[in-house]
């Protein structure tokens, strides 16, 4: 999550430029998408407690609370951050949480939301009523809400010698990849992200060349288009892709994820896709395997 809320948020502040936006085409309230009963930790808890909790419920963020309320929060990337760089983590969840988090108000504007989450890094909000924590808002949770918009209506790869001897990107990566196409429909890929519960497809031909990745941020952009289900994947796709080699430094992707703002990478084999790396496949990895990586890195 970002340190800053962002200035003068409201209609005000939107492009005259977007001709149809998410509010005056669908008016939407922030209680009806928002996901309720989030997963929390609290300030006094041990650091290796919210740390399970992300590696075991698969989620890139905890909300911090204390009696009071929102307290902050702690991200994915800090921990990879924290666990790569120290064998020993001591303290509590408040010693490494992020105070100042970027929430909005319960009858906030969704539109606000979706501007927000377009423009910053950080992948979802906390939303607060009265002050105290009531739920989160996702870019997946927007583009889930908003999927059915995006039906058709009827009638490059990072080499490093850093790290000799570290496990390998193959020792790690995610096999048997959803993937993409340049010339789908976007509703299909909408759909696939709102329900398969994924932040991005791998484009590729059909040789599974990759050729670029569509995230739910590119997506979540068409939400002020005046007519998003006539685009295609390559139409809005990132075709400039950080990738590794399946036997590059499973260290150097770690590298990689803690200094960029992106939760995972690609793994090519002859310029193939083959598999997914992402920071939470790392934290699992770093925790089961301390002595071995400390050790590693010790000698280098």
């Amino acid at each position: 999550m970002a340190s800053e809320r962002p200035s003068q948020m409201g209609k005000d502040s939107r492009s005259t430029d977007n001709s149809s936006t998410l509010e005056e085409t669908e008016p939407q309230r922030i209680g009806d998408i928002m996901q309720c009963g989030v997963i929390t930790v609290r300030r006094e808890e041990s650091v290796y407690k919210a740390i399970g909790i992300m590696a075991e419920k698969h989620v890139s963020g905890l909300p911090v609370v204390d009696d009071v309320g929102l307290a902050g929060i702690i991200s994915e990337k800090d921990v990879l951050k924290l666990l790569y760089d120290s064998e020993f983590l001591p303290g509590n969840v408040e010693d490494y949480m992020t105070k100042d988090v970027v929430s909005f108000d319960i009858d906030g504007s969704v539109s606000d939301i979706c501007e927000c989450l377009t423009n910053n890094n950080f992948r979802r909000v906390t939303i607060l009523h009265q002050g105290r924590l009531a739920g989160i808002v996702s870019r997946a949770d927007l583009i889930r809400a908003n999927k059915d918009r995006f039906k058709p209506k009827k009638s490059s790869a990072v080499k490093s010698t850093k790290h000799q001897n570290s496990p390998l990107a193959q020792d790690i990566m995610q096999w048997g990849l959803l993937t993409v196409r340049k010339d789908t429909p976007i509703y299909q890929v909408v759909e696939v992200l709102a329900t398969k519960n994924i932040t991005g497809l791998p484009v590729v031909d059909d040789c599974m060349n990759l050729l670029g990745i569509l995230s739910e941020k590119d997506v979540l952009k068409l939400l002020y288009h005046p007519q998003p289900q006539d685009i295609k994947v390559a139409d809005i796709m990132t075709e400039k892709v950080v990738s590794f080699d399946q036997d590059d430094s499973l260290f150097d992707i770690c590298d990689c994820l803690i200094e960029n703002n992106f939760r995972r990478v690609p793994v090519l084999n002859q310029g193939r896709l083959v598999g997914i790396v992402s920071r939470a496949d790392i934290i699992v990895y770093i925790l089961k395997n301390k002595s071995t990586i400390f050790k590693h890195k010790r000698l280098n």
